[in-house]
């Protein structure tokens, strides 16, 4: 497999701020699989779940034509949330479950470095994972296996907010070739109150960052410059959940890709467009959608060209819905 993704499943039920609800929806790191598979089939999934787990992501992995070889059935379920969010934007997730906690959940869904390690292979492109993997042995085994390799992390916000974990944040970024945070998350690793500011910081450090600034959009900050392009919305955005995991898959499959920052932005933008417009992960993917999805990139990217990148924009691109 040329890309891999490693992460944890998980089933939600959604209780908004504004009293509606949305119940039933796959979520975890299949969002970050919706990152790639608008622009490419040849995707592993590798996550550990319940023995139930077909009656919930059989249809999803048949419709998607996705391999099966990474799923491992070994915890005692397949962990089920209600994600509760607050008028400030917070949320707080727990599991509906009195016999299986978020606790139990992440100690038997947790991949060791060896069976992480076991998915690489000489012509992997590039692995996403989150947590906390990214640390210098793991690096050099993972460059041993997979030399042309890439590693992506998406840094937890946890860690980004207290100021104890900064140091390991910091060492991980070390160790990946690319990784991705959003603003809020920079305003506390980095001290700082700005975007300007943040991405001064980004490029201080010099690893590949895709930069996620919410509702304007995002930042592909690669090589010594910081590129931007505008959110990317579908008819109307439904649902936020999962954009990050989304989106920053995206990223690491267009900066393994070799493309240009900004359309590495922009196909971002998009995956996370395509997610915010239902609940829950796109559930199907097709040659026509993504014939479709790229010419929509390639017109945002010819248009934002010009502006090197750099022009904010106070309006998102809108398209028709995909489901039309």
């Amino acid at each position: 497999m040329k890309y891999v993704i490693v992460g944890g499943t998980i089933l939600n039920d959604m209780l908004y701020a504004d009293g509606s609800t949305a119940k039933g929806f796959l979520g975890g790191s299949v969002y970050a699989v919706n990152g790639v598979k608008p622009y490419d089939d040849d995707v592993l999934y590798c996550t550990k779940v319940g023995p139930e787990w077909r009656d919930h992501l059989g249809d999803y992995f048949k419709d998607n034509n996705l391999s099966t070889d990474g799923v491992f059935p070994t915890c005692y379920r397949t962990i089920y949330s209600e994600v509760k969010y607050y008028p400030s934007g917070e949320w707080y997730e727990y599991s509906i479950y009195d016999d299986y906690s978020f606790e139990d959940w992440m100690k038997e869904s947790r991949f060791t470095d060896d069976e992480v390690l076991s998915f690489c292979t000489p012509d992997l492109k590039a692995m996403y994972l989150e947590g906390s993997k990214c640390h210098p042995e793991f690096y050099r085994r993972f460059k041993e296996k997979s030399p042309n390799g890439n590693l992506m992390c998406e840094l937890s916000t946890k860690w980004c907010n207290n100021p104890e974990y900064h140091e390991r944040v910091f060492e991980q970024i070390q160790n990946v070739d690319i990784y991705s945070l959003n603003r809020p998350e920079s305003f506390n690793l980095f001290g700082v109150d700005s975007e300007e500011k943040a991405i001064e910081k980004i490029l201080e450090i010099g690893v590949p960052c895709f930069y996620r600034i919410g509702s304007k959009g995002a930042y592909m900050v690669q090589d010594g410059k910081a590129w931007y392009a505008p959110l990317v919305d579908f008819g109307k955005s439904v649902d936020a959940t999962g954009c990050g995991n989304c989106s920053t898959a995206a990223s690491m499959y267009g900066f393994a890709e070799g493309f240009h920052p900004l359309m590495t932005a922009v196909k971002s933008n998009i995956a996370s467009g395509i997610n915010a417009a239902q609940y829950g992960p796109f559930l199907k993917f097709t040659p026509e959608l993504r014939e479709r999805i790229n010419r929509y990139a390639e017109q945002i990217f010819e248009e934002l060209l010009p502006d090197d990148g750099k022009k904010l924009h106070t309006t998102p691109y809108v398209f028709e819905s995909l489901y039309d």
